[in-house]
């Protein structure tokens, strides 16, 4: 099933905001790097599908950006939940769905998936994207999308993460943490 933007979530908490995706009743893939010691889990809330919820459990993926959420409740209303597709080939079409730049609805950022990177790492050294890809957005991937999913024909194959923004000017390109096949395997079994 392709993503809806009643499966996009917004998560919030004492350091800002940012984006998820609803994978299952209880179950939301997002980005790690949102959470810090200054923004943690447990003072975290996600509103998705017309719901707020807490996150209950964080489990973080060992050296990529991904990470799943764990609700305290189920959500409500959610019959169905996106795929997971393979990693395309450079140039393809790739949507981005986030809440970037303080949206009140899941915005759509249309992107080209440039070339895929063993590693990527951010600015502060602090976020590591383990397999990464690199995405021309336009409109631009901005902060507040990270966390959010990255779409090749409906499927989510990737989380945003980071965006290129030498001297805060924010060039365009995005970087996306790739679900793997073996990511998408522990997520099958958490779902």
């Amino acid at each position: 099933m392709s993503v809806s933007p009643a499966h996009v979530a917004r998560i919030s908490g004492p350091g800002g905001y940012c984006s998820g995706t609803l994978i299952g009743p209880d179950a939301v893939l997002t980005c790690g790097h949102f959470f810090t010691p200054a923004s943690p889990y447990t003072a975290t809330t996600c509103a998705v599908a017309g719901t707020r919820r807490r996150i209950a459990h964080l489990k973080r993926f060992p050296g990529t950006d991904i990470a799943l959420a764990r609700l305290t409740k189920p959500v409500d209303g959610v019959d169905e939940y996106p795929d997971f597709g393979p990693t395309p080939l450079p140039l393809v079409r790739t949507v981005t769905l986030g809440f970037g730049g303080g949206a009140t609805t899941p915005q759509t950022r249309v992107g080209r998936l440039v070339t895929g990177l063993p590693l990527a790492i951010s600015r502060g050294l602090t976020t590591v994207v383990r397999p990464a890809a690199l995405i021309i957005n336009t409109p631009r991937a901005i902060k507040g999308d990270s966390g959010g999913p990255v779409l090749f024909d409906g499927r989510i194959f990737g989380v945003q993460s980071l965006i290129l923004d030498p001297f805060g000017r924010n060039l365009g390109v995005a970087t996306v943490s790739v679900v793997t096949p073996a990511i998408v395997e522990k997520l099958g079994a958490l779902r």
